[in-house]
């Protein structure tokens, strides 16, 4: 009886230590994945605040005001997602005319109306080939995502603000989440 008592403490000793190594192995873990989570939001962030417009050159208070409501409109009302979006749209969306809308944008951002919507775009497109939710979508799924009506379009506006491809851009990213020992799925 004492010999089947000391197996069976053995027993529960060994199931205990297992237990704490899979608890302390699951702990290692999670806080790897959280560290990562942290280092991608950061490098995001980065990434992101790139294109933020700084302090805006203004001629005079209705500018000032034209400025304000087109930046509510293209960060929080994310109209540049529409594909169609045209500077007549946004003009009356600001309550302007297309070609004061244009000198303003021209003179404020020191780009043309174009150029204005794809830095909008491509800096929603680092956000979503950055997370790893989306890594199983196409680079065209993407591209229709951030308001492109074309891979071309797409891949022509990214690489001239980015200096690289979508798809080298994501693939720096999947590596950089592959190299931290997270595996990610593999897509396309």
């Amino acid at each position: 009886m004492k010999i089947f008592q000391i197996i069976l403490l053995i027993i529960s000793l060994a199931g205990n230590i297992v237990l704490l190594i899979l608890y302390l192995h699951s702990r290692r873990s999670y806080h790897k994945l959280m560290n990562r989570s942290l280092k991608e939001e950061s490098r995001k962030d980065e990434l992101v605040d790139k294109f933020l417009f700084e302090e805006l050159p203004v001629e005079n208070n209705r500018d000032k005001m034209m400025l304000d409501a087109l930046q509510k409109l293209m960060e929080e009302e994310k109209v540049y997602l529409n594909p169609s979006l045209g500077i007549e749209e946004l003009a009356k969306m600001v309550g302007t005319n297309k070609t004061y809308l244009s000198h303003v944008i021209n003179s404020s951002f020191q780009q043309n109306f174009p150029s204005f919507v794809n830095r909008y775009r491509v800096r929603e497109a680092i956000l979503l080939l950055s997370d790893s939710s989306n890594f199983s979508c196409s680079i065209e799924e993407i591209g229709e995502m951030c308001g492109y009506t074309t891979r071309q379009a797409f891949h022509s506006a990214f690489k001239k603000e980015m200096g690289i491809t979508p798809r080298h851009f994501r693939n720096i990213n999947r590596s950089n989440g592959l190299q931290e020992g997270i595996d990610e799925p593999s897509a396309e």
